[in-house]
């Protein structure tokens, strides 16, 4: 499976769900398969994109889904820890895991050599995770994880294709912009 092809799989199926996705080829494979206002592309932020989607859950009832890679998990994996601990019900955490560091050349991450992150998520109290490794299969658990009660956790084992031409966002403008759309959805009658 390919990432842009689930990307573009999940942006379908979100509908205005807020999506804050991972530096790099994430952030640039959303713009890709459908830039708007609800996308936050998280450039500069390794590490960083579940932890943002974290705070976005516990400020909404809507639902929110990071789409996250095993690379920058693994550089924050007090992430997993604080969802299992808060336990947003309206949180899914998408992984794409190429069993890489994509970003720094391609060296085997962690889940190469035998982490687990599905295991990592339920020993910190994720008790709905799932691992898949085709798009019907990422597309049965993100149908499901966006119509229960979370945190969900899915770990999408993918195949590194060819990197997207980088996506022209800047990360000011986004944030700028995923504000005033946050805060519309939260006024009285939206």
């Amino acid at each position: 499976m390919r990432r842009f092809e689930g990307t573009q799989m999940i942006l379908r199926l979100a509908g205005d769900a807020p999506i804050v996705s991972n530096l790099g080829p994430g952030s640039d494979d959303l713009w890709h398969a459908g830039h708007r206002d609800r996308n936050f592309y998280t450039y500069g932020n390794m590490g960083l994109c579940s932890s943002l989607a974290l705070g976005m859950a516990m400020a909404t009832d809507e639902q929110v889904i990071s789409l996250d890679g095993d690379g920058s998990l693994l550089m924050n994996l007090g992430t997993i820890a604080s969802i299992g601990r808060e336990q947003p019900k309206n949180l899914t955490v998408v992984v794409w895991d190429n069993e890489k560091w994509g970003q720094t050349g391609g060296q085997t991450s962690h889940t190469g050599m035998g982490t687990d992150l599905e295991q990592v998520a339920r020993s910190c109290g994720i008790a709905r995770t799932k691992t898949v490794s085709d798009l019907e299969d990422l597309e049965a658990a993100v149908s499901e994880a966006l119509a229960t009660d979370g945190p969900n956790f899915i770990v999408a084992k993918i195949d590194e294709g060819e990197y997207l031409p980088v996506a022209p966002v800047e990360p000011e403008f986004t944030l700028y912009r995923f504000r005033n759309t946050f805060v519309e959805q939260r006024q009285p009658g939206h």
